[in-house]
């Protein structure tokens, strides 16, 4: 630009020595040196702070496609490097594994339901439990107490038994003597041999009550009869279980059984996954690097990714600006945007924010020690985030290419009289893209 105004100078100042307005001496023939002496300390040193430019890059997001659950894929439909919808299928994995444990779960949330609905049953249930176990208790104090009447009254008839015993052997031998004279008949001697059995097995039966009397009444633990501590058990078991019941019934969240609520959300998750089966864009744009084939697995680790996503709803535009020419630049200032992609067209654009940070600033979470700066660090500079205006229905800045380069120039509010120079560079530069290679 100092040559092309030097050009100028020239040829207006050979025009006034051919004009015979001024005569061509020596000042005016060292006045072209002075020109761009004079050009570059008043006007190209403080444009560099009051109007700078730097190199311009178009960001897009790309989004890394991890789907949220494993399988086998079966089907892409995903086209590579064409525009795609938001909410559009980039690809399907085998959904058969996780439809098998969502009706799994959802015959589990049936039966839960229908157990739920039984819990005031076996409530009442467990109550008439109780009510029968305390009779039982009462039933089996009763007893204990007449165990001694009973072993009194078992004694009485083993001593009645064996009275009648004696008796029978008595009348036996008196009827076998009297068979033996022929003074009575032997019916009548067998009738009396027949008591005397009868007699000696009632007896018998008899100690046998007698017997089980005795340890019946023996039968205790620290004082306490075992007919009555094993009521006293089952009344315990039974209270258990009416406690049981009266928690599952009680046991709620919101209204529902707790274990209906949980299967409820089990089932949900299980539908969840069995979504997510499906994977969808998840916004406009497009997929490059299109390496998914069906027969494929993949898993849900973000460590590894399965497709590239670009999106195209939105484009960030930044310029590199040095930092010993940042210090003026402020967001909401005024800038102007040439990309090589579209030659001859200028773009307006405004300051939006400046990232304060570079590379070189940045501290890695490692346990390498940071490498202090050096003289022969070179400043890089920061980035300065632009938001282009509205150019017109013949151009959709939101469809910009990531990748787009160029140069972009800020109008600041200091050295205002640069901003026309600077103005003219750009607009010289946009136009010798067409001629000027990459």
């Amino acid at each position: 630009m100092i040559l092309f105004l030097t050009l100028i100078y020239v040829a207006f100042l050979a025009i006034l020595v051919k004009l015979k307005v001024i005569q061509f001496n020596l000042f005016w023939k060292l006045s072209p040196l002075l020109w761009m002496v004079l050009l570059l300390v008043v006007l190209f040193i403080p444009m560099q702070w009051g109007a700078p430019s730097g190199v311009v890059n178009v960001y897009r997001t790309v989004v890394e496609i991890v789907p949220n659950v494993s399988g086998e894929v079966i089907e892409v439909n995903a086209p590579g490097s064409k525009p795609i919808r938001k909410g559009d299928v980039l690809f399907r994995l085998d959904p058969q594994p996780y439809q098998i444990e969502v009706d799994r779960l959802l015959a589990g949330l049936k039966e839960a339901e229908q157990t739920s609905k039984m819990l005031p049953a076996g409530l009442a249930e467990a109550d008439a439990n109780v009510a029968q176990a305390e009779a039982a208790i009462v039933a089996a104090t009763k007893q204990a107490a007449s165990l001694e009447s009973a072993l009194i009254a078992a004694k009485a008839n083993v001593t009645k038994s064996q009275a009648q015993r004696e008796l029978a052997r008595s009348d036996n031998e008196r009827a076998q003597k009297l068979l033996a004279g022929n003074a009575t008949s032997p019916e009548e001697a067998a009738t009396k041999a027949r008591n005397l059995e009868l007699a000696m097995a009632s007896v018998e039966s008899a100690q046998a009550s007698q017997q089980q009397a005795q340890l019946a009444l023996e039968s205790s633990i620290d004082g306490v009869n075992t007919g009555v501590i094993e009521a006293q058990e089952r009344l315990k078991a039974a209270q258990a279980a009416k406690q049981k019941a009266e928690f599952a019934v009680a046991s709620t969240i919101n209204g529902e059984n707790t274990q209906v609520a949980q299967l409820r959300a089990q089932l949900a998750t299980a539908q969840y996954n069995l979504a997510q089966t499906t994977v969808l864009a998840p916004a406009d744009g497009f997929v490059v690097g299109m390496t998914l084939r069906p027969g494929q697995r993949v898993a849900a680790f973000p460590v590894r990714t399965w497709m590239a996503f670009v999106d195209s709803s939105s484009a960030q535009i930044a310029v590199g600006v040095d930092q010993n020419r940042l210090r003026h630049v402020k967001p909401g200032q005024k800038a102007d945007v040439v990309l090589e992609l579209y030659p001859g067209r200028t773009l307006t654009a405004t300051v939006d924010r400046i990232a304060y940070i570079t590379p070189q600033g940045q501290l890695q979470p490692t346990g390498v020690v940071a490498a202090a700066p050096s003289s022969s660090q070179k400043a890089l500079p920061f980035g300065v985030v632009l938001t282009l205006d509205d150019a017109g229905p013949e151009f959709d800045i939101h469809e910009l290419p990531g990748g787009a380069t160029g140069t972009a120039a800020i109008y600041t509010d200091s050295v205002k009289a640069t901003h026309l120079i600077r103005r003219v560079m750009i607009r010289m530069e946009t136009f010798m893209n067409y001629i000027m290679p990459s």
